[in-house]
């Protein structure tokens, strides 16, 4: 049995309430800001962008 890396995501469309279901990327999280030198990337915001099968409506997800 093979395992994503991915999170699946189950989320409301703000145009017409319908939920939207999309998966994001594995992320680091956030980090202790102190633990890592400032050059580091890995507190960095990501994001992605899906859209609402029902409407159209584009969506943006940001995440760690």
């Amino acid at each position: 049995m093979s395992r994503s890396n991915r999170s699946a995501m189950n989320i409301g469309c703000p145009a017409c309430n319908a939920t939207v279901d999309t998966f994001l990327p594995p992320g680091p999280g956030i980090v202790d800001s102190d633990a890592t030198s400032p050059s580091d990337d890995t507190n960095r915001l990501q994001g992605t962008e899906t859209s609402c099968r029902n409407c159209g409506h584009e969506l943006e997800l940001y995440y760690y």
